[in-house]
């Protein structure tokens, strides 16, 4: 699920969750724009090159019966207000949509562990970031790899927190090849959670 950033139906850049269907059934769903107007396409604060999306989804765990929340952003690039505004917008976004109801956010947050945005989400006290709850991530280079250009380094930009009720047993930055292709300009960022 997820609509698109420009116009939110399908123009643009989507945040999009894929889920198995045959395992999780779709409760609701969502998105909010990272900007001053949340619920219409815009840019946000000093951002100036795009429109940025959060999508969410409700999910319910078909075997258990447990429901959980959803959500994907991709902050920008740019704009280092819209970046922090953007980490303050999705914590009250999810204490609105999710409540009391265990929640998964992740997303290219285009910073760093040490960057002012990362730690807004980080000393929320709603969210934890799953790399901190786990003993041995596993971190043999950057998130970011820029198709191969920018392949040193460690630091992560790709993120996934959680809320209260789950916790994550293994953690890891996926660094695998296609006959030497990389599928993105990001590696996929792994973490093995439970929820409770």
């Amino acid at each position: 699920y997820g609509l698109g950033r420009d116009d939110g139906n399908d123009g643009g850049e989507h945040s999009a969750i894929f889920y198995k269907k045959d395992k999780f059934k779709l409760l609701n769903k969502g998105d909010f724009w990272l900007s001053e107007t949340p619920d219409k396409p815009g840019l946000g604060w000093d951002a100036t090159c795009c429109n940025r999306i959060c999508s969410w989804v409700q999910l319910q765990e078909i075997k258990t019966g447990k429901k959980f929340y959803y959500f994907n952003a991709h902050f920008d690039h740019q704009g280092k207000i819209a970046r922090i505004e953007s980490g303050k917008l999705v914590v009250k976004k999810i204490k609105e949509i999710a409540g009391q109801t265990p929640a998964v956010f992740t997303g290219d947050l285009n910073g760093g562990q040490k960057s002012d945005w990362y730690l807004t989400l980080a000393n929320s006290g709603v969210l934890t970031d799953t790399y901190t709850q786990v003993k041995n991530p596993y971190v043999n280079n950057s998130s970011f790899n820029g198709w191969g250009k920018e392949n040193s380094g460690y630091e992560i930009i790709d993120h996934i927190f959680v809320t209260k009720g789950f916790t994550a047993s293994r953690w890891g930055i996926l660094t695998d090849t296609y006959h030497g292709k990389f599928l993105s300009d990001h590696f996929p960022v792994l973490a093995e959670v439970t929820l409770k």
